[in-house]
């Protein structure tokens, strides 16, 4: 097996992708120079999806997604083909400047590879679909931060609830029913897999809690994972809510089109977008209402800075106009990840066909604390659950998680005849901070983004502490049983520290580390923008993605994104709840466009 075998697959299913489109997403829209829509929305993603299927509902609004990206792939549809998503062209295919030499040893050309989705439901249709909401204490120290209880867990439980559609039948007649919905458009599932029996049994002799439900209350402890899995379909944001409502004549979505800039008028009024359109036309859309920007913590940084809001040192060295000198582009976050590869008993069974509308792999999901004190999990670890010389491990770590290939063939040799725990070891709240600014003002360019993972020493000394407390489970009687044995990789300059000592594993992270694609708060609360998720500085604009998180949860992140969507759509219902469409200013800084607009404002716009 190699990364070439699994980009051959992939063109592979590039051939019946085609057929999935005609049925199950929206047509593109036809949309003209000056065309006029109440809101626009800027990335089709998981929140930029919810929101606008939100605002389309009533049919008072008319509503137009503008999205980079094309239509979900089959790999994406099927949630057991998603080890094919990343490196694609349904992947921005972003990487990370100033990476440490140890990074450069271990990962594939030598770089720090930071996947995000290119194409239509954005990170929701390229994700491992893991439902995750956090800790209720993440979102009370978000509301906290922004001095704004509308952020606090009371308030945006509700709109976790409104959008899920659970159907586990083990969580809807267990107390834990009281924290989930079943109306909503996100239908929920959960893992049910025997194989993970044995295994929760180990982590409770390890001295873990077992919990019944990880989006309740309380989130520490050891469980089944929940999945944006439903009837064997991936719930992106694509198809349920954009595909499922392709019909609706007020909600349009313009694909392969990248939004070039903002355009305000002389009273810093966000009044309408530039487009670069899939048929290479440049077009001027209007909003009469508002723009949202839901492009994710990189595109909507770079958006708002090539538009002129953003660090005003760092726009005038590349000559743009600065209309409000904020700090977009700082308080990038993300939870950073490593792989253990564990040698569990031997076996020689001939595996099973894999069904493509399931998870590949059996997940057990784990949220671990050291300090006892906390009330917020400080670590996550996924374990996933292979048979004797699966493919899976690989694909995991070559392609998704970017490793060399020299590394990973040793992982695959060493576990050889035997089932495998690939466990993927996650800080949950890292201190090190990275940034993303403009490369020059082609918006075709991608950002610099740099990311800084354990580039603050406590972290990495964190992560050693947690990646410690997780091995302890190596000690209970299941994995003694079967001689279950971490597998040494052959790292080169760890190998004067003796395996498994606190100084190796602090030097294994150092090279086995990377990022969980969960990248946030570029465009904070409190700093970038308000409570209400208003940019500051100027009227008309809002923020609605991950960009806005000032500090990360307590796990992964597709959740928390579909809950700034849903609560941004009432946001806005709210402050446009009286018919009439405010005006525009004349003045705008391009004295063409400037006139249009004034003759549009003064004519046209009831």
């Amino acid at each position: 097996m190699s990364i070439a075998d699994i980009v051959s697959k992939q063109l592979a299913f590039r051939v019946v992708a085609g057929l999935l489109a005609a049925f199950m997403f929206p047509k593109q829209a036809t949309v003209e120079d000056l065309h006029q829509y109440d809101f626009i929305v800027v990335g089709g993603g998981a929140a930029g999806g919810a929101a606008a299927d939100r605002l389309s509902e009533c049919g008072r609004y008319d509503v137009l997604v503008v999205e980079a990206g094309g239509d979900p792939p089959t790999e994406s549809v099927l949630p057991g083909l998603l080890a094919y998503l990343p490196h694609s062209k349904y992947d921005w295919n972003f990487t990370s400047v100033n990476v440490s030499e140890y990074v450069k040893e271990s990962h594939n050309n030598d770089e720090l590879s930071l996947t995000t989705g290119r194409v239509l439901g954005g990170g929701s249709s390229v994700n491992y679909m893991i439902y995750a909401r956090g800790c209720p204490g993440d979102y009370d120290s978000w509301a906290e931060d922004v001095q704004d209880d509308k952020w606090n867990y009371e308030n945006v439980l509700p709109y976790f609830m409104k959008s899920e559609r659970l159907e586990s039948s083990e969580l809807l007649y267990s107390p834990d029913r009281v924290y989930h919905g079943t109306d909503g458009f996100l239908g929920i599932t959960r893992e049910n897999r025997k194989e993970t029996t044995r295994y929760l049994e180990a982590f409770k002799e390890a001295g873990h809690k077992i919990i019944n439900d990880p989006n309740g209350r309380n989130n520490i402890g050891f469980t089944l994972p929940q999945y944006m899995i439903s009837g064997g379909m991936r719930q992106s944001s694509a198809y349920v809510n954009l595909g499922a409502h392709k019909d609706r004549t007020n909600l349009n979505v313009l694909k392969n089109s990248l939004v070039s800039k903002i355009i305000f008028d002389s009273d810093n009024n966000a009044i309408g977008v530039k487009v670069l359109t899939a048929d290479n036309r440049v077009i001027t859309v209007l909003a009469r209402r508002e723009v949202i920007l839901s492009a994710g913590a990189f595109n909507t940084a770079k958006l708002l800075m090539l538009s002129g809001v953003g660090p005003k040192q760092h726009l005038q060295s590349l000559g743009i106009k600065v209309r409000s000198d904020l700090p977009v582009g700082k308080n990038l976050q993300n939870h950073v990840i490593s792989l253990l590869t564990v040698k569990m008993e031997p076996s020689s069974a001939k595996n099973a066909p894999q069904n493509p509308h399931e998870m590949p792999f059996p997940i057990v999901l784990g949220y671990g604390v050291v300090d006892q004190s906390r009330v917020c999990p400080e670590y996550q670890v996924f374990n996933y659950l292979f048979p004797n010389d699966s493919e899976g491990p690989f694909d995991l770590c070559a392609f998704n998680f970017g490793f060399k290939e020299t590394i990973c063939h040793n992982l695959i040799e060493a576990t050889k005849g035997r089932n495998t725990l690939f466990a993927t070891v996650t800080l949950l709240h890292p201190d090190s901070r990275g940034q993303v600014t403009l490369r020059s003002t082609d918006p075709y360019d991608p950002p610099l983004i740099d990311a800084q993972l354990l580039s603050e020493e406590r972290d990495l000394d964190a992560f050693t502490s947690y990646l410690q407390d997780y091995l302890r489970v190596l000690n209970t009687t299941y994995f003694r049983s079967v001689n279950a044995e971490v597998v040494e990789l052959d790292l080169p300059g760890c190998k004067s520290h003796e395996f498994g000592s606190r100084a190796y594993w602090k030097c294994y992270l150092r090279y086995m580390h990377g990022g969980m694609s969960h990248d946030v708060g570029t465009c904070s609360m409190g700093a970038v923008v308000d409570g209400a998720l208003r940019v500051l500085g100027v009227r008309r604009l809002r923020v609605a993605d991950l960009s806005v998180v000032p500090s990360l949860p307590s796990g992964n992140t597709n959740a928390p994104a579909v809950m700034i969507g849903e609560k941004v759509a009432d946001l806005l219902k709210r402050d446009h709840v009286v018919e009439t469409v405010p005006k525009w200013s004349c003045g705008a800084d391009d004295s063409y466009l400037s006139t249009i607009y004034c003759y549009i404002n003064k004519y046209f716009i009831k």
